[in-house]
């Protein structure tokens, strides 16, 4: 009788408890890949638009409403916390990811006092001018998100000076890849202070990637 027992409890163990433990952690972990779907890894973006407490937080915003703007019923938006960009690799592999998203967001007032762009990812010196393909279809997510992405770039838009071109330069990696799959950099002028030109870069971008990203599929 006793034996029966102790076989029955190590049969509900081993059939029920253990499987339920380890689909715990791989749904908190992450790390399950559903079929079909593609992961994105996004990592921090980098601002060169004031000083360094404020950048800090008004990064998260911008990071938030970049990934808000990528999201789709085929795509899994992965945020990444490393900042060095060989740290952003190996984190994208750990996850991963299929594709890695690097950005940098800067301000340059028309003097020329402002600082340059993306120092610390990859200096894309050979971008070209604003792309305005993917407006579209980012265009669709832009009405459910709008309220939410324009709450998330308020710290960066609060460093926005009349006058001065903002720009968002991006660089979309494939896994495995070392040449990117995309580069740009998409560039708006602010009328005034305070102006919210982020939001419509963000959004200009987050197009350009998703159909580069569909175009691979």
């Amino acid at each position: 009788m006793k034996k029966s027992l102790v076989r029955y409890f190590i049969s509900v163990l081993f059939g029920v408890v253990v499987p339920s433990c380890l689909c715990c952690a791989l749904a908190q972990n992450g790390s399950a890949k559903m079929p079909g779907i593609i992961r994105i890894g996004v990592a921090l973006p980098r601002l060169h638009m004031g000083p360094a407490p404020a950048v800090a937080g008004a990064s998260e915003g911008v990071h938030g409403a970049l990934m808000k703007y990528l999201a789709g019923p085929s795509f899994e938006i992965v945020p990444l916390t490393a900042q060095l960009p060989i740290q952003i690799e190996a984190e994208g592999r750990q996850s991963e990811c299929d594709f890695v998203i690097h950005s940098v967001l800067s301000a340059k007032q028309k003097s020329g006092s402002g600082l340059g762009f993306l120092k610390g990812v990859s200096q894309m010196s050979n971008m070209i001018p604003v792309l305005s393909a993917g407006r579209g279809m980012a265009g669709t997510i832009a009405g459910a998100a709008a309220g939410t992405v324009l709450s998330g770039v308020a710290g960066a838009t609060s460093m926005v000076k009349a006058k001065s071109e903002v720009a968002f330069e991006y660089r979309l990696m494939a896994a495995g890849s070392s040449a990117p799959v995309l580069s740009n950099i998409a560039k708006a002028k602010a009328a005034q202070d305070g102006e919210d030109v982020i939001s419509t870069l963000i959004e200009q971008a987050a197009g350009a990637m998703v159909n580069t990203i569909i175009s691979k599929k």
